[in-house]
C-alpha cells in the first residue's frame, strides 16, 4: 500500500513520560509503513540544548534500529511555532502527538487550530499488542460533512498496514435524519469500493456536537483514540 499521511511523521516530545508514550504505539505502525520520522523538542531559555538533544537521540535510536530514517531537532521558543515551522520546512505529512491524562494541552490545541498540516492526537491508555489474535477494527465516525471525511485517508492507511476492518459510523441526532445519514454512509462506502476498499457501516444516536464528543472520548476511552484534524483547502 502506498504510504501517504504516514510518509513523513513529526513527533513533538517534551521529555515527559506522557508525551513519550506515543512512541511505542506509533513505532510498529511507522516501521511497517517505512515512514521517515522527525523528532522535535522545544526548551526554555535556561534549559540545556545538549541534554535535550541527547534525549531525542535516544528516542531516534529506536527507529534507527528498525531501519527507519529518523531526524532530531531542538529549538528554543514557542513550541507551536517551532513545530509548525519544522513541519512546513521539512514537508512533513503528519504531526503526531500524545494526549496526556488531563486532556488536550495548550500546545496541541493551538496546533489543531493553526497548523497547515494534519494533526493526529493519540490518547494511549495502554500499549496494544500487534500480535494479538483476532482482526483489528478501526471506527471512523462521520457527521455528513466533508470535514469529517478528511480523517478517512489516515484510517484507511492504518487499516491497510494493520490488516484491520473499517467501520463507518454516523450518529443520528434526529429521527428525520436517519434516511439521509444512511444514504451518506452508503455513498462513502461506495466511493471506497470504487477504490478497491471495503468498509462496513453503522448508525446510532443520539449524540452532542462532534467537537465535544471527540474531546470526551479522548478523555474517557478505554482504547487508543486517533483524532485527526485536517485543515480545509
Amino acid at each position: 500500500m502506498k504510504t501517504m499521511l504516514l510518509e513523513r511523521v513529526l513527533i513533538p516530545l517534551d521529555g515527559t513520560a506522557a508525551a513519550e508514550s506515543v512512541v511505542p504505539l506509533l513505532e510498529p505502525i511507522l516501521c511497517r509503513s517505512g515512514s521517515e520520522v522527525f523528532l522535535v523538542r522545544t526548551v526554555g531559555p535556561a534549559e540545556e540544548l545538549r541534554e535535550a538533544d541527547e534525549y531525542l537521540q535516544g528516542i531516534a535510536g529506536r527507529f534507527l534500529d528498525e531501519g527507519l530514517c529518523a531526524h532530531t531537532m531542538v529549538g528554543k521558543g514557542s513550541a507551536p511555532e517551532i513545530i509548525e515551522r519544522l513541519a512546513t520546512g521539512e514537508d512533513v505529512t503528519l504531526i503526531a502527538m500524545s494526549v496526556p491524562p488531563e486532556g488536550l494541552g495548550p500546545v496541541m490545541e493551538r496546533l489543531i487550530r493553526v497548523s497547515a498540516k494534519p494533526v493526529l492526537a493519540l490518547r494511549p491508555p495502554y500499549r496494544p499488542a500487534l500480535s494479538r489474535k483476532g482482526r483489528r477494527t478501526i471506527l471512523a465516525p462521520l457527521d455528513g460533512s466533508e470535514a469529517s471525511r478528511r480523517s478517512l485517508p489516515l484510517a484507511l492507511e492504518l487499516a491497510g498496514i494493520l490488516d484491520a476492518r473499517v467501520i463507518l459510523m454516523r450518529v443520528i441526532v434526529r429521527d428525520d435524519e436517519e434516511i439521509e445519514a444512511l444514504q451518506d454512509l452508503h455513498d462513502v462506502a461506495r466511493r471506497l469500493a470504487e477504490q478497491g476498499l471495503t468498509a462496513e457501516i453503522r448508525s446510532d444516536g443520539p449524540a452532542d456536537q462532534l467537537g465535544p464528543v471527540t474531546a470526551e472520548i479522548m478523555n474517557r476511552s478505554p482504547v487508543p483514540v486517533l483524532a485527526v484534524h485536517v485543515r480545509g483547502a
